[in-house]
């Protein structure tokens, strides 16, 4: 059995922003889904924007978009298991033997949809990549980093 890839789309904010987590510190921030998958400057790691540590892009995905790769596996698992039980109780059925085999079909697990709802965060640009971030930002208390090139914003 070769690779599988499974795919799905997340709905960003009413702006386009869509939620990262940091693996790090675990806060959450928010950034333009067009700048993180540009094919013209593509991005292969993110800095967190609270703590300022720097991982592959992969390790921000948020809870809920590990959790829906995490069900969609298990479905696609499921429906694999599914087939492969499903024709061997006919295999083996057809045969009119003493045996016999029933099998009860696996259900599927529940997968919801992912929508970015508008919160209360502050856009940033940055002044060195001009890309930019949202995050939540109380002035004085906090410093926050480019995501994208990790400088000081």
């Amino acid at each position: 059995m070769g690779n599988i890839t499974l795919s799905f789309t997340v709905q960003g904010d009413s702006e386009g922003y869509v939620t990262f987590e940091c693996p790090y510190c675990g806060s959450e921030f928010k950034l333009q889904a067009g700048e993180v998958q540009s094919d013209e400057e593509p991005v292969l790691e993110l800095f967190c924007p609270y703590c300022g540590l720097a991982k592959e892009k992969s390790a921000f995905w948020s809870k809920d978009v590990r959790d829906k790769a995490r069900a969609l596996a298990e479905n696609y698992m499921i429906e694999e298991l599914n087939k492969a039980f499903g024709k061997m109780a006919r295999s083996i059925n057809r045969q009119k033997s003493i045996i016999k085999m029933t099998y009860k079909p696996l259900k599927k697990v529940y997968v919801k949809e992912l929508k970015n709802a508008d919160t209360a965060e502050t856009e940033f640009q940055c002044t060195c990549c001009n890309r930019r971030v949202k995050a939540l930002y109380c002035a004085g208390a906090s410093k926050i980093f480019c995501p994208y090139c990790g400088v000081d914003l």
